[in-house]
């Protein structure tokens, strides 16, 4: 089993949120960016306040025998 560490954890949700601005700047007037916007204004802190310390992943890689 590999296991991600905080920076990999850290990287992949900021990865996320740029995407979302990227597309913010794009679609400012389309439907959902209203909620977009409220996600992005909170996602980060609500992250490194207390989800950081719980969160992460991990790949098992299997085969057959």
């Amino acid at each position: 089993m590999m296991l991600a560490d905080q920076d990999s954890w850290d990287r992949y949700r900021a990865a996320q949120w740029l995407n979302l601005r990227r597309w913010l700047d794009q679609n400012p007037d389309d439907e959902p960016a209203v909620e977009v916007r409220a996600e992005l204004t909170t996602d980060p802190a609500r992250y490194t306040r207390y989800e950081r310390e719980y969160l992460g992943w991990g790949v098992f890689a299997l085969r057959g025998r």
